[in-house]
């Protein structure tokens, strides 16, 4: 057996006597230095079927703060040979992914990112997946980080990546895909720098003949963002790749409201500003019942209980200008690509 070849990124080649593993695990770490070890002490775990190995690459950007990857580099996995880290030129996640896979050994390549805890099934669940349906994209779920709830339960704006699969944004914080199927279609378009890319990787996939299954018990615990309202503000445009995905798959529309909306409180944000505009240039006081889809769309975002309502109403006027941005900066991206989706 000859001595694989580096491929772009790798930090050396893999021993020529190490036997292939089942499962590669490949992360694209932002440089959290905390969530990356959680994501490698989960990974640490996982309870595989008898016999059954794997193996973990973690990619950063060249580059990038070396605190984070130091500690990683001292993790008993990595110690251990099973997980390699390796830099990669790419700034962004669709490049580094491309990177990991490629560099990884495995059939079968499962991903998932440094602010992710996989839980101990997880992998196990994909194997057993893929033993059933050797050719399959599987995509497994994401739950609220059980350590982070509090965070959730009292954070102002919290961002959650909570589904259960199949979905149809196929995130690949938790999915997996045969490597071949990821040569066959040449992985993913590292064009999509914000988000994005898992999506299209999935319906090319889907286009060029993968089947596409969920996988329920693969499931990671996926940490909870709290970038207040200057940092929603700040990425109210990392979505605006969707009406390029809508152009690339027209089917991916009637996932969308309307087919039109990215969300629905985009429809109704837009509904609302008509009746504001039509009460104060008009003066009909009634048209400001225009406003009532938005209102009640935010007002029951945590919940419908007297406290969640009240804690939705102190974000009401944030959630505004987040609305407006998005809308904003989703037009200019409709425009371009000439695929209407706000």
């Amino acid at each position: 057996m000859s001595t694989p070849t580096a491929p772009r990124g790798a930090a050396g080649p893999v021993p020529a006597d190490r036997p292939r593993p089942d499962v590669s695990v490949v992360m694209a770490t932002a440089g959290r230095r905390v969530g990356l070890l959680w994501a490698l002490d989960a990974l640490a775990v996982q309870e595989l079927p008898a016999g059954a190995t794997y193996e973990v690459v973690v990619v950063h950007t060249e580059g990038t703060v070396a605190e984070p990857l130091q500690a990683a580099a001292e993790h008993p996995l990595v110690v251990a040979g099973v997980a390699r880290i390796l830099a990669d030129p790419a700034a962004y996640a669709s490049g580094k992914r491309n990177a990991g896979w490629r560099a990884a050994r495995a059939p079968l390549v499962a991903f998932t990112d440094d602010d992710c805890r996989p839980r101990p099934g997880w992998l196990a669940a994909f194997l057993t997946a893929h033993a059933a349906a050797p050719g399959a994209f599987l995509q497994g779920g994401a739950a609220i980080d059980p350590d982070q709830e509090q965070v959730a339960m009292r954070a102002r704006r919290p961002r959650l990546q909570t589904f259960e699969p199949p979905t149809p944004w196929a995130e690949l914080c938790s999915a997996a895909a045969p490597r071949a199927a990821l040569e066959h279609v040449g992985g993913l378009d590292e064009t999509f720098e914000r988000a994005g890319e898992d999506t299209d990787l999935a319906w090319r996939l889907r286009d060029a003949g993968v089947a596409w299954h969920g996988v329920p018990d693969a499931v990671v615990d996926h940490a909870v963002e709290t970038p207040g309202l200057l940092g929603a503000l700040r990425v109210a445009a990392r979505f605006v790749d969707a009406p390029r995905l809508v152009a690339r798959h027209p089917a991916m529309r009637r996932h969308y409201a309307a087919g039109v909306f990215w969300s629905p409180a985009h429809a109704w944000w837009l509904l609302g500003a008509a009746g504001l505009l039509r009460a104060a240039c008009r003066r009909e006081p009634l048209a400001l019942g225009l406003t009532a889809p938005w209102l009640a769309w935010h007002l029951t975002r945590y919940g419908r209980t007297p406290r969640g309502a009240a804690r939705s109403a102190t974000e009401l006027p944030g959630n505004a200008l987040i609305d407006g941005a998005q809308i904003a900066a989703f037009a200019v991206a409709s425009a371009r690509e000439r695929s209407p989706l706000l």
